[in-house]
């Protein structure tokens, strides 16, 4: 780039269908950013005002133009990247069969540093930032810049590497976790299975001692029932020996009158017969 002619951005490089064509630049949103050296310094006055990150093709120089595209190219994927977001983090990445979230070790919603919760939102007004002050870039600087980009990008492959090796041995040691948990369950169904047999054995033997209890109370209830029955039988008896021996000690006091009776009365008719026949005592 030569101090002398320097490009032009202002009309054909970034046009927003602003009238005002001597709009300044409005910096509020640029923390940070610095033009490169050697820039004139009227380029900031000829930039127009913008309002949306939205530019327009018009017949420029190539330089601009492949500026416009890839302002727009980027501005294409960040909208589609952001829609993309939006509708992943707002539902769990795993969930059961009762839509409750599956809470799980470190990597269970992702890794740190590749999926869609890594990815960064960028301000609206970064794309075109990025083409005005990629405009007026030297080829130089323009250079420099990517090789600290591929730079950067080569550190990064590294993280993700280094971090793909963290999620496979988280990976190992969850399955072990599994084959402990499945050493388990075989021991405890091997348990199941023991105590099943046992208690299969023990029913056995309860019910052939129920049927031996049921027996013998019916020979006992049995047994009882003819006792009672003997007990009220002998009850009778002797309900029917005392009363005869009643209807005895009745007779029998009957019988003592009687002779009583019978002995007077004998008494008497000897008396009345010698009174009958005339003879003296």
């Amino acid at each position: 780039m030569s101090s002398q002619d320097p490009p032009q951005p202002s009309v054909d490089a970034v046009d927003h269908g602003v009238g005002d064509q001597d709009a300044p630049i409005d910096t509020s949103d640029s923390f940070g950013w610095l033009p490169a050296e050697g820039l004139p310094t009227h380029t900031q006055e000829s930039v127009p005002a913008r309002k949306r990150s939205t530019l327009k093709k018009r017949s420029a120089s190539p330089s601009v133009s492949s500026a416009d595209s890839s302002v727009e190219r980027n501005d294409h994927t960040r909208g589609a990247s952001l829609s993309h977001n939006a509708s992943v983090s707002k539902r769990s990445m795993f969930t059961n069969g009762e839509g409750r979230a599956i809470n799980g070790s470190t990597f269970i919603n992702g890794a740190g540093t590749t999926g869609p919760n890594t990815v960064a939102e960028p301000n609206e007004n970064m794309g075109f930032r990025a083409a005005v002050a990629d405009v007026s870039l030297t080829p130089k600087q323009k250079s420099k810049i990517v090789k600290s980009e591929a730079k950067d990008g080569r550190r990064l492959s590294k993280i993700i590497k280094e971090e793909a090796k963290v999620e496979k041995q988280a990976l190992n040691a969850s399955i072990k976790e599994l084959e402990d948990l499945q050493q388990l369950q075989k021991a405890a169904v091997k348990r199941e299975a023991k105590m099943a047999s046992s208690h299969a054995k023990m029913v056995a033997a309860f019910q052939k001692t129920e049927a031996a209890f049921h027996d013998m109370r019916t020979k006992y209830e049995t047994a009882q029932a003819q006792l009672n029955a003997e007990t009220e039988t002998l009850e009778a008896c002797k309900n029917h020996a005392r009363e005869i021996t009643e209807h005895m000690q009745e007779k029998s006091q009957e019988v003592d009158s009687l002779r009583t009776m019978f002995s007077i009365d004998e008494r008497e008719r000897e008396v009345k017969l010698i009174e009958l026949s005339g003879r003296k005592k």
